[in-house]
C-alpha cells in the first residue's frame, strides 16, 4: 500500500522512536475514493447519486513496527473505514461504533513466521482478493452481499464468499513462509462467546505461490452462524498471470450453507491491458450458479455480470476512472449489483466516474 507520513506525524513518530528504539516507525496512510454513478433501475426507477469506495474502500490508518533484534519485529495496525460523503464511520452497527473497524491487531514477525492477534480479515481476502474481478474493476463487481445479521459478520457486510472482506473479531492468525514464494496461513476467530466453536467462530486456512509474473492461491474458510446451528463454508481457488502488458485473472469460489445444503458457485475471469504506464483498460465477467432453485437462500437465479473499466493515473497517488457494469438474472428474477437496491427487472446497469487518492 502506498503511504506517506505527514510531517507532523513523522516528527511525533521520530520522537517516539528516539525514546523507545532507534528502529521504531509509525506511518499514517489512507485512501479517498469518491465519484458519481447512474443506475438504470433501482426499484423501478433510474437514479443518479454520489458514491464512494467504488475502486477501493475509503480508509485511514496507522501502522508501525519495532525492531526487537535477531530479525524479530513487533508490528501493529489500526485501520478504520469511513464515508467521505458524510464522514460516517464504516464497519459499524447500531450496537458497535468502530473507529478501527477494518483492522485492529498487534503481533510479531520475522522473515519466516508471523503471528497476529485482534480484529483482522481471513485468508479469502488475504490470499485471493487480487484474483477477483473486483480488484481490477470496482466494488460493483463484488460477489453478492449477504445479510450481516444472518451469518453474524461483525458489521463488516462482506460479499457472499468473503472475497470482498469479512473482518473477524477475537482472532489469531499465523502465517509461515518456508521459502520466499510460498506462504501458508491458519486463522481462528473465537467468536462472541467463551469456548471453542461458539457462535460467529471462524476458521480459515490458505496457501499461495507467487512469482514475479504469477500468483496461485487456495483457501478454505468456515464461519458459524450466530443465530442457528448452521455454518457458511467457503472454498476458493484463484490465480493471476502477467503477459507483457496484459494481466489475466481467474477465480472460483464455492459457498455452502450447511443448514439447508444450499450452494453458490461463482466464477470470475478478467483481462487488463496497460495501454501506457498511466492508462489501463479492463474487461471482466462473473457467473453465479446455484442449486436448490428458487428455495436457495443465497440467490434464486443464475446471474451474469459484465464490467469494463478505464483508469488514468495522474501520479502514483492520484487517478481517475470510468466504468460500466451490467448484470442479467435468469428466470425473471430481479438483478442486483453489489451495493445497489434490487432492479424491478432481470437486468441492471451502472455507469460511474470517480477519483481516487492515496496518502
Amino acid at each position: 500500500m502506498r503511504s506517506t507520513v505527514y510531517p507532523a506525524i513523522a516528527v511525533v513518530a521520530a520522537t517516539i522512536a528516539t525514546g523507545a528504539h532507534a528502529q521504531s516507525s509509525v506511518t499514517l496512510y489512507g485512501i479517498l475514493d469518491i465519484g458519481i454513478q447512474y443506475t438504470s433501475n433501482q426499484g423501478g426507477h433510474h437514479s443518479a447519486q454520489e458514491a464512494s469506495s467504488m475502486m477501493r474502500g475509503n480508509r485511514w490508518g496507522l501502522q508501525g513496527r519495532e525492531d526487537l533484534g535477531g530479525g524479530l519485529k513487533a508490528i501493529f495496525r489500526l485501520e478504520g473505514g469511513f464515508s467521505p460523503n458524510n464522514g460516517a464511520l464504516g464497519q459499524s452497527t447500531a450496537n458497535a461504533q468502530r473507529i478501527f473497524g477494518r483492522y485492529a491487531y498487534v503481533g510479531v514477525t520475522n522473515d519466516v513466521v508471523q503471528v497476529l492477534l485482534g480484529r483482522q480479515t481471513d485468508f479469502m481476502l488475504d490470499y485471493l482478493q487480487t484474483t477477483a474481478n473486483s480488484w481490477y474493476g470496482t466494488s460493483l463487481e463484488f460477489h453478492p452481499a449477504i445479510n450481516a445479521n444472518f451469518f453474524g459478520n461483525n458489521g463488516s457486510n462482506p460479499s457472499l464468499d468473503r472475497i470482498g472482506g469479512g473482518e473477524v473479531d477475537n482472532s489469531v492468525k499465523a502465517t509461515w513462509a518456508p521459502v520466499e514464494s510460498l506462504h501458508f496461513g491458519a486463522m481462528y476467530g473465537f467468536g462472541d462467546a467463551p469456548g471453542i466453536g461458539s457462535p460467529n467462530s471462524t476458521q480459515s486456512y490458505g496457501a499461495t505461490w507467487t512469482t514475479k509474473s504469477s500468483l496461485v492461491g487456495a483457501v478454505y474458510t468456515t464461519r458459524k452462524d450466530n443465530m442457528t446451528p448452521g455454518a457458511l463454508r467457503t472454498l476458493g481457488v484463484g490465480g493471476t498471470v502477467t503477459l507483457g502488458a496484459f494481466i489475466l485473472n481467474a477465480l472460483y469460489t464455492n459457498s455452502r450453507w450447511t443448514l439447508t445444503g444450499d450452494v453458490a458457485n461463482i466464477y470470475d475471469v478478467g483481462v487488463r491491458y496497460n495501454i501506457t504506464p498511466f492508462q489501463v483498460v479492463g474487461v471482466e465477467y462473473t457467473f453465479l450458479d446455484k442449486n436448490n432453485g428458487p428455495k436457495n437462500v443465497f440467490y434464486a437465479s443464475i446471474r451474469s455480470t459484465y464490467g469494463v473499466i478505464y483508469d488514468y493515473r495522474f501520479s502514483k497517488a492520484t487517478d481517475i476512472y470510468a466504468t460500466y457494469v451490467f448484470q442479467h438474472a435468469s428466470g425473471h428474477y430481479p438483478a442486483q449489483l453489489f451495493g445497489m437496491s434490487f432492479s424491478s427487472s432481470s437486468s441492471q446497469g451502472v455507469v460511474a466516474i470517480g477519483i481516487r487518492h492515496y496518502f
